[in-house]
């Protein structure tokens, strides 16, 4: 797919602009304070700081910056979730087998070795997940965390959450099942134009959906996870790998959505600077 801007290179994401013509999109509107003469001077005072959402504009993350290059990250972080949650399904349903045969009293054509592989590559896989949640977690938030910063220079009064909360909020119990979702609506609108704006239930579907999975996701897997750890005769161990399976397939629909949410709103926010939408007052 090429770039919407100069028709020659590939956008990084659907839609959208180039590497090289993100950073000039976004950098013609923002520059550096204090970069020199030859860097525009702010044509108005930046708006006024608001309680919940403080807005310092010597503050880096004040600038509006290309979401682009975390976008292309945290979307192929998000598919290498995607390609060891389908490993881990593979394996699960090879040892789900092996474990139907034992529970049935097929033991005469029982391959120890065979089992014992199995058991030692799902046990690896379940390492690997661990780890690929982990740095696609830190390349998903740093992505967020710049869609938010860049929301806050289109609509500096409709941030009802501070900047921080775009990282803690994800981690502080409780407040964990519904800021993430509050922010990513916020972002959303603000870097939404006014049709889109119009119509902000059907459009907030997709950040609707990609939270909701996230929070099955994280539930479900808990549960599936106590399941395997507490099994100890076949049969449950049988049941619990089942129920292991189907939390790796919500993961996989899960990693799915959000990679869909990064593309839907990473989009948003250049057609947002590339048709002019971003006021003049905040340009600095």
């Amino acid at each position: 797919m090429l770039c919407r801007r100069c028709g020659k290179n590939n956008a990084l994401v659907e839609d959208g602009l180039c590497a090289r013509c993100s950073d000039e999109a976004f950098g013609s509107l923002t520059a550096p304070p204090g970069a020199g003469a030859d860097r525009a001077e702010p044509l108005a005072p930046l708006p006024p700081p608001v309680p919940s959402a403080p807005y310092d504009p010597r503050a880096r993350w004040a600038l509006l910056r290309s979401p682009n290059g975390l976008a292309t990250l945290a979307m192929a972080l998000l598919g290498l979730v995607l390609v060891v949650d389908l490993g881990a399904v593979g394996v699960g349903i090879a040892e789900y087998r092996a474990l139907s045969d034992l529970v049935g009293g097929g033991w005469a054509g029982f391959d120890d070795g065979k089992f014992g592989r199995l058991d030692d590559a799902y046990r690896f896989l379940g390492v690997a997940q661990t780890g690929a949640l982990v740095v696609t977690a830190i390349g998903f938030i740093l992505w967020f965390l710049r869609v938010r910063d860049n929301a806050e220079i289109f609509a500096p009064q409709g941030q009802s959450k501070a900047r921080p909360w775009a990282v803690f909020g994800f981690f502080v119990p409780v407040v964990a099942f519904w800021f993430p979702r509050r922010i990513a609506l916020d972002t959303w609108h603000a870097s939404a134009d006014g049709l889109e704006l119009s119509r902000k239930r059907a459009r907030s579907g997709v950040i609707e959906l990609w939270w909701f999975l996230w929070i099955l996701n994280q539930v479900f897997g808990r549960f599936a996870g106590r399941q395997y750890d507490k099994a100890e005769s076949l049969t449950e161990i049988e049941s619990a790998t089942a129920w292991v399976i189907a939390g790796d397939v919500l993961d996989i629909v899960s990693a799915a959505a959000a990679i869909w949410f990064v593309r839907s709103l990473t989009r948003l926010q250049n057609r947002k600077v590339t048709a002019g939408g971003v006021p003049a007052t905040v340009i600095a």
